[in-house]
């Protein structure tokens, strides 16, 4: 099948665009292309906190997921981790913990896979 030049540079032109696309939103990429961060959601009236994490490719490693949080209803200190496999293409739930719901709260989310450690520790609003 031979495709008309004016049609070919527009479909070249197009994949320059979404391959720009696609790269301009990931935050802190082990390669470039794998998203993480904690998604925040109120579940029954407390604060819920995910570690989550989506890559292009099927990735194994390990997480670690603290929160330490303060309130009127006291303190707690949270710690999660452990090994991980994520399918590509699929967001990845890395640890989960519900806190009282105005709580002052600090988290600690890190990657490792690949050999590279991955800085997970910013809000997200969702990954796709």
């Amino acid at each position: 099948m031979t495709i008309p030049s004016r049609r070919s540079s527009a479909i070249a032109l197009g994949l320059v665009v979404a391959t720009l696309a696609a790269g301009a939103g990931f935050a802190n990429s082990a390669a470039g292309t794998t998203q993480c961060g904690i998604a925040t959601s109120s579940q029954n009236g407390m604060l819920a906190l995910e570690g989550t994490i989506l890559s292009p490719v099927a990735l194994s490693g390990e997480y670690r997921f603290a929160i330490q949080s303060s309130g009127n209803g006291g303190s707690s200190n949270i710690s999660q981790g452990g090994y991980f496999t994520a399918n590509a293409n699929e967001a990845t739930p890395l640890g989960k913990v519900l806190i009282n719901a105005g709580s002052n709260y600090s988290v600690v989310f890190d990657v490792t896979a690949g050999g590279q450690k991955i800085d997970c520790d910013q809000d997200i609003a969702s990954l796709r």
